[in-house]
């Protein structure tokens, strides 16, 4: 089965290198290989300092000191699942790795520091499927017995001695510090296009190091059309998620079709994704028109090109050549972060010799409110039925920032009052799992305390009214 590993850094003390994140996914897929995990689990992984995860402590345990992890397990022992589709991931948790702590206890043992990461890696697995050492004696000699298994299966072991990889972070760093003259600037606007669910905002937030734009196996994930910027060296890509291309069913669908549209006006160049497919939809034949009438230049992104044979996407290739003339076409996976660095190569020559408009810093133009609003409803994207989130609509009414705490009102409107029954939950449960999944993401993006007021209310038809539409803030030019 195949995994899907978020990495977050939430620390600036340790860098981050690409062979630290192969050790983190590699470690989980080779725990919950170890573990017979017999389906597709989603797991966050995000790095802290030891003054994050001592907060994390106090808030969650009510401990008053800084570990080296933490695991919020989304299941009991008893109900962990034991087995699932390959193409449906199910989310089992969230864990916390504290990499100051890591490296003083990496120095402590006499080990490497990758030993180190992994073996908590491990751990922290472990505990997300049920076993807690701190309760039972038994639990605590299997995860140390199996800890040392798995680290000794990816050749982890005491004395592992990585390659040296100072010179290449050194030289970064020195890159990052350089001053870029306005006349030394490039900058070009790209727009994303395809039909639903193909990966579009994936392949931003792999971009940009960062999750922007909501990622669910959902399809009609984004609403508005949303900006990530991705700034290195005197290049600056301004990248822009757009709608999934669909049949609009409704008002909400068409305003969402006229996002899409107005996206490609004024762009430099087009990312067409799609994935590897015996024929082109009738959808994305009007894209592929859309594209020839706007002459701009658009490179073919193959997504999810590791989950199929050769065959299918030289089949693919050749159907949708046969549709546009693309400058080219690059078969990628953009969760596994494989073949993206080739896009943007294959993007730089449509850059243009203009200052930058966005400061190097900076990865989204999203307002703050609109930010928290869309980590809310990817919660309830991800914990209720199919049909129900796309019916839900989420308001921030108050955001109130404090030196300490942000205040938080979001009003969630749905259609039915069946539907709102549903998203409470018995007792609330419902509501309470997804404030809490929105908390832990809202606390790390505004690195805060969060305090989440969720209310749900019943405003029928409301994707199919402008005037609501308008009101829960999506603006149409009608």
């Amino acid at each position: 089965m195949k995994n899907r590993i978020y990495i977050n850094n939430d620390q600036k003390l340790i860098p981050v290198t690409e062979e630290y994140k192969k050790i983190i996914k590699k470690t989980v897929n080779a725990a919950l290989r170890y573990e017979k995990a017999a389906f597709s689990a989603e797991v966050s992984v995000t790095f802290v300092d030891n003054e994050k995860i001592h907060e994390l402590n106090l808030a969650h345990r009510g401990k008053d000191s800084a570990t080296d992890v933490l695991s919020f397990p989304l299941f009991e022992k008893d109900s962990f699942p034991t087995e699932g589709s390959e193409q449906e991931y199910i989310p089992i948790g969230d864990v916390v790795i504290s990499l100051e702590k890591a490296r003083e206890q990496a120095q402590e043992y006499g080990h490497s520091f990758e030993r180190e990461i992994a073996f908590l890696t491990v751990h922290s697995i472990l505990h997300l499927v049920g076993y807690d050492h701190e309760v039972n004696v038994e639990d605590e000699k299997y995860m140390n017995e199996t800890c040392e298994a798995v680290l000794e299966k990816l050749g982890l072991t005491r004395d592992y001695l990585p390659e040296e990889e100072q010179d290449e972070e050194e030289e970064d760093e020195e890159e990052d510090a350089v001053v870029i003259s306005r006349e030394d600037m490039k900058t070009g606007f790209i727009c994303i296009l395809g039909r639903p669910n193909v990966g579009k905002s994936t392949l931003m937030n792999t971009i940009l190091g960062e999750k922007v734009a909501i990622v669910s196996k959902k399809p009609q994930t984004t609403r508005n059309k949303i900006t990530g910027v991705y700034t290195k060296g005197c290049e600056q890509f301004v990248f822009i998620d757009t709608p999934g291309i669909h049949k609009p069913k409704n008002k909400l669908g068409e305003y969402m079709m006229k996002e899409a549209g107005d996206s490609v006006v004024g762009t430099d160049a087009v990312v067409f994704i799609v994935e590897p497919t015996e024929k082109p939809s009738k959808v994305e034949q009007e894209i592929a028109q859309k594209i020839n009438s706007m002459k701009v230049p658009a490179i073919l992104v193959i997504n999810k090109a590791d989950a199929f044979k050769k065959t299918k996407i030289l089949t693919t290739i050749d159907n949708f050549s046969k549709l546009c003339d693309f400058s080219s076409i690059v078969p990628i996976s953009a969760l596994e972060n494989d073949g993206v660095d080739i896009v943007l190569e294959e993007l730089r020559p449509y850059l243009k010799n203009e200052p930058w408009f966005f400061e190097a810093d900076m990865i989204t133009d999203q307002p703050i409110r609109q930010i928290a609003a869309e980590v809310i409803r990817e919660k309830l994207l991800r914990t209720l039925d199919d049909e129900i989130p796309h019916g839900v609509a989420v308001v921030i009414e108050e955001f109130e920032e404090k030196p300490k705490i942000i205040n938080i009102r979001a009003e969630l409107f749905c259609e039915k009052e069946a539907h709102k029954r549903i998203i409470i939950g018995k007792n609330g449960e419902a509501l309470k799992k997804v404030g809490s999944f929105a908390r832990e993401d809202l606390e790390k993006l505004f690195e805060k305390k969060i305090y989440l007021d969720l209310w749900v209310k019943v405003r029928e038809n409301w994707r199919d009214s402008m005037l609501n539409l308008n009101r829960l803030g999506f603006k149409g030019d009608n």
